[in-house]
């Protein structure tokens, strides 16, 4: 059966091929942005990539650490980095977070967001130890960028981020969106104590709102009871914010959640996201407006994986104003295709999915994925990290409008972390961060 139903799949994979070309080419890098970071962790989700007027910016965890006293790897330095885009006066940079707390033991890569205005805003979480081995909790930081489109200089505004009891110590599974006008921003996190007054993993939001250059952010409002809520993924909206979270409350069968808060922290709509009956993991791993300036229709990315198959990359649609969550197009795939990846819109008869099957060379889908027809999924020449020299490629990543990313008709950015030659398969690094440009044919 299992036989049978591997070669059903490649048989329809092989269909989606027949009499569709592809377009997207590398037309620039890759670019080594750091040749020495740890691995990104939860790079398939977070904002870890976004693309300004001028630059490229990027986030990572410098590969320098420690072994503390009960064996975990102590981190120390958190990067955040610019590279300039072709025809612009942008400049490269880097800028380093140095982590300097009692009992912190190293952070989250920072999450990233830019408003129109070309300013930076950085949230990153602080990890620390406790008296009590089996307990850690996490704290949050907050800069703004000193200048537009500078990565160089930072101004700290942790101060506008309320962390006060209850809800003052953090699980760091996070993630953060800001509006199109940059006026709002929400902050997704869970809160966790050890003493159990804080239900472990309980949901909260923190809403931002801009003040002068910064957001200054209300006290956190707990939006749901808690569940096993991992890798969210978010979007502010004048309709207000939604969340879609992988749930892992029964680990051999992880789903996904859609939740849609107004701007008072109210539940307007909840749904499961699609998932077979069997075990397997069926994961989001991707949100964004599903055209350039409609922010009422954001497109999800749901990567279905059965345990023992058929595979599939599952594209929906979510509508802010009607509350209702559309499927548009569900692609076959062979369970050595079926990694997780990334979404960009093209045109209306045209979109891309970018993912790293092999851990080597990049794929690209693409078609008219909106309108539920045909793709072409074929490696992209020149990303393939194995012909390189580099071992694997990891996550990858592209810059996301829900962050504020500014968006170029033709051009896509990918961003992934790769593993060095040296790197030890028990060890989060050295990796290196590349960036390629790519044209997508329009």
């Amino acid at each position: 059966m299992k036989i049978q139903t591997c070669l059903f799949t490649a048989f329809l994979l092989f269909a989606l091929l027949e009499g569709v070309s592809a377009q997207v080419r590398v037309v620039g890098g890759p670019v080594v942005l750091h040749s020495n970071v740890a691995s990104q962790w939860g790079g398939h989700t977070f904002s870890y990539v976004l693309q300004g007027q001028w630059h490229v910016f990027w986030a990572a965890t410098l590969n320098e650490w420690e072994t503390a006293d009960n064996g975990e790897k102590r981190f120390l330095t958190q990067l955040v980095g610019q590279f300039p885009l072709p025809g612009t006066d942008g400049v490269p940079a880097v800028h380093a977070f140095s982590i300097k707390e009692p009992g912190a033991y190293g952070g989250n890569e920072p999450l990233l967001m830019r408003t129109p205005d070309g300013y930076l805003h950085v949230i990153l979480g602080i990890n620390h130890h406790t008296d009590n081995p089996r307990y850690g909790y996490g704290t949050l930081r907050y800069y703004r960028s000193a200048r537009p489109e500078d990565v160089t200089e930072w101004v700290e505004r942790t101060e506008l981020i309320p962390q006060v009891p209850p809800y003052n110590q953090f699980h760091l599974r996070m993630n953060a969106a800001v509006t199109a006008d940059g006026q709002r921003a929400a902050l997704v996190i869970l809160a966790i104590s050890e003493d159990g007054s804080v239900p472990f993993n309980t949901p909260l939001i923190f809403y931002g709102h801009r003040q002068g250059l910064d957001f200054r952010f209300d006290k956190p409002i707990k939006y749901h009871e808690p569940f096993a809520f991992f890798y969210p993924l978010v979007a502010a909206t004048e309709a207000g914010v939604v969340v879609v979270g992988n749930v892992w409350d029964v680990h051999e069968h992880a789903t996904s959640r859609l939740i849609h808060l107004d701007w008072q922290g109210n539940i307007l709509h909840e749904e499961e996201l699609p998932a077979d009956a069997v075990d397997g993991r069926y994961l989001s791993y991707d949100m964004r407006p599903v055209r350039p300036g409609d922010w009422q229709h954001l497109l999800i990315y749901h990567n279905m994986s059965p345990k023992d198959g058929p595979w599939r990359h599952d594209f929906l649609v979510y509508d802010l104003t009607t509350r209702k969550l559309r499927l548009v197009n569900e692609v076959p795939t062979a369970r050595g295709y079926s990694n997780a990846g990334k979404w960009q819109y093209i045109s209306p008869t045209r979109s891309v999915f970018i993912n790293n099957p092999s851990m080597g060379k990049l794929q690209a889908w693409e078609g008219d994925i909106l309108g539920g027809e045909k793709v072409v999924a074929e490696p992209v020449a020149g990303m393939d990290v194995l012909e390189l020299g580099y071992k694997a490629s990891s996550y990858v990543m592209t810059p996301n409008p829900c962050q504020g990313s500014v968006t170029v008709p033709g051009v896509m950015y990918v961003m992934s972390d790769v593993y060095n030659p040296e790197k030890l398969q028990q060890d989060p690094g050295p990796c290196s961060l590349l960036l390629w440009r790519l044209s997508t044919g329009e």
